[in-house]
């Protein structure tokens, strides 16, 4: 399946409302493809058996409406064969919508762009979980396209929908149509839909749209008819007045319980050209949903030089600026890692920092939970001409991630992309042999889709292995990397070299107490075992001297380990991947209890979804700093 050319053109639109931060938006390049080709199922995994439906042809309906395929990383049209209709009904809804984890995303969205047939209900007793006014092929392009507008996923909520024939249109995916116009720009469209809408209802769902499209066209005495006529019917809704009052040029503050954005306030502010509003930095904690912190991320700051007549006190102005500088930093990292916003974007809002005045602190005195610090040190890299220098200001900035494993800041699947074009930049030469880890580290952690990353990835490790035969340091190096790329392709060993495993051991620091090399090896181990490498009991005795009993875990439900087990034992690999989602939930997988996520890996492999399962596990393997 394939992208409209509308569709395409969305994109820019979308990434252009983020340039006053300095980013440039890549032209786009073809329909949307959000993995590489999917690996063949492993040879145990049982085949699906081929079906022959029998009896009249009837025209494509919205079981047939995707955006990718297997060979771009899609399910195939069968991911929901033998998974029962009201089980899917209860999962679905449960995926979650703001997971920081790439792997799984990518995960939720192929699962969501793929075209499959819905399936039956088998289970006679139990209860109807949703609507029955909807048909089941109805019912799951709704909660598809609802999925992927939670995530914010915007520009392939509208490709979807454009693909959906009118008689199947219902009302809940006509609003998805109108909101996914409103936020990739296509205003006329929208209010077009709307008025269509109001002709049937005087719904003021569709009242606000239209008093945004009144003024769109400066139609300013409509606008504001309209908009008394909602005050009036006490409407709750104080981001729609907020951002009608910035679109009339009030320089309004957030309304006191701020948390979201809905694509209208963001198709508002848009057209209002609006700035980052002065009090973001006491609400900016509490924002989660991942479009609202793309869109505010993306909006510039306000001139800060002072109006004729304002006595505010420079000290004042300027500590006003700093809070504002740094919660649009906070904003920017987090929609990052919600993956609403390009790392350019955030590069750009780090050069954007004075961090001269003051005199900042030493670089080795920046902490995990300084954002201005993490400016400073992105700053400082991009200034150094050695590449010597750089590679150790970029070494500096990434174990301070690695270390804090996202505890206080952004983890690796966050930084490695930031400094990805800086690591770019610099050839694995002997001289740098010392960096590769760190180098190899951060651009694996930009994910399999970007393959220049991923290429010069490959280039650092092969720099490791190569040097490692005449060079300890380099061989030490490439010991520590063995697990990670073990991780990534599979092995046609019976089992894993013993002197791997030793030199793995071997190559953490000489201090490292034995309780930690044991917690970090039983992490090691149950990745790799998680992806099928051959472990063998010999490899755990080493770490046999750690604690029995794991604390501060949280154990999964026995309904959605089993649920898990089930679905993968039976090769259903839509439900596998939903109950896998589900499981994980939306803290990262790197705090995901190990036997649950070793679970989720495996049964993700032995549904067929291989490069899902070593995508997850490399990616866990990063930010748990392995």
């Amino acid at each position: 399946m394939t992208v409209s050319n509308r569709a395409l053109l969305t994109a820019a639109a979308v990434i252009g409302f983020a340039l006053p931060l300095g980013a440039q938006p890549p032209p786009p390049a073809g329909p949307i493809s959000i993995l590489p080709a999917q690996t063949a199922p492993e040879t145990g995994a049982a085949p699906q058996e081929p079906s022959i439906d029998v009896g009249d042809l009837k025209a494509p309906g919205v079981d047939s409406i995707g955006l990718v395929d297997t060979a771009a990383g899609g399910f195939s049209a069968q991911l929901w064969r033998g998974t029962d209709l009201e089980l899917l009904k209860v999962l679905l809804p449960q995926l979650p919508r703001r997971s920081p984890s790439p792997a799984l995303r990518r995960l939720a969205k192929n699962l969501l762009l793929s075209p499959g047939a819905a399936p039956v209900a088998a289970i006679t007793d139990a209860p109807a979980a949703t609507n029955e006014t909807l048909t089941a092929s109805q019912w799951l392009l709704e909660t598809r396209a609802a999925a992927l507008a939670s995530l914010g996923d915007w520009v392939e909520v509208q490709a979807l929908l454009d693909l959906v024939p009118a008689d199947q249109m219902t009302e809940s995916l006509k609003r998805l149509r109108t909101e996914a116009n409103l936020v990739t720009n296509h205003v006329s469209d929208a209010c077009s839909q709307t008025q269509a809408a109001l002709n049937a209802t005087p719904d003021p769902y569709w009242q606000k749209i239209q008093v945004f499209c009144q003024l769109d066209i400066n139609q300013s005495s409509a606008a504001s008819l309209g908009l008394a006529l909602l005050r009036e019917q006490k409407i709750e809704d104080p981001a729609f007045f907020w951002a009608a009052d910035v679109l009339g040029g009030a320089s309004a503050p957030l309304p006191a319980g701020f948390t979201k954005l809905e694509p209208l306030h963001y198709a508002m502010l848009r057209k209002a050209a609006a700035t980052l509003p002065a009090n973001i930095a006491d609400v900016q904690a509490k924002i989660a949903d991942p479009a609202t912190l793309g869109w505010l991320a993306g909006l510039p700051l306000a001139d800060d030089t002072a109006a004729k007549g304002d006595k505010t006190p420079p000290a004042t102005r300027i500590a006003r600026r700093r809070a504002l500088e740094d919660a649009r930093l906070l904003l920017a990292e987090r929609a990052v890692r919600a993956g609403t916003l390009n790392a350019s974007v955030l590069r750009a809002a780090y050069r954007s920092i004075d961090t001269k005045n003051p005199a900042p602190p030493p670089l080795t005195q920046i902490k995990a939970d300084d954002v201005r610090g993490r400016a400073l040190l992105y700053q400082s890299a991009l200034a150094q001409t050695v590449p010597t220098a750089r590679a150790e200001v970029v070494a500096l900035a990434l174990d301070l991630v690695r270390a804090d494993r996202g505890e206080t800041g952004p983890d690796l699947t966050v930084m490695g992309p930031v400094y990805a074009d800086v690591i770019g930049e610099m050839e694995p030469t002997s001289d740098l042999v010392w960096f590769a880890g760190t180098a190899a580290r951060a651009l694996l952690a930009a994910g399999p889709e970007d393959k220049a990353a991923l290429s010069k990835a490959k280039g650092w490790l092969d720099l490791a292995r190569n040097m490692g035969r005449t060079s300890r340091e380099a061989g030490q190096i490439a010991d520590g990397l063995w697990p990670i790329e073990a991780m990534m392709t599979e092995s046609a060993a019976s089992r894993l070299p013993p002197q791997a495993v030793r030199g793995w051991v071997g190559s953490l620091p000489p201090t490292t107490p034995a309780a930690v090399i044991a917690a970090k090896q039983g992490v090691m181990l149950s990745l790799l075992m998680a992806v099928g490498e051959p472990v063998a009991v010999p490899d755990w005795l080493s770490a046999m001297n750690g604690s029995p009993v794991l604390d501060n875990v949280v154990i999964l439900a026995p309904q959605l380990w089993n649920g898990l087990t089930l679905a993968a034992k039976g090769n259903r690999a839509g439900e596998t991947a939903a109950f896998a989602l589900v499981a994980v939930g939306e803290d990262s997988p790197a705090r995901a209890a190990m036997p649950a996520l070793q679970h989720v890996i495996e049964s993700l492999r032995l549904a067929g979804r291989v490069d899902d399962a070593r995508a997850l596990a490399v990616e866990a393997a990063l930010v748990l700093g392995l």
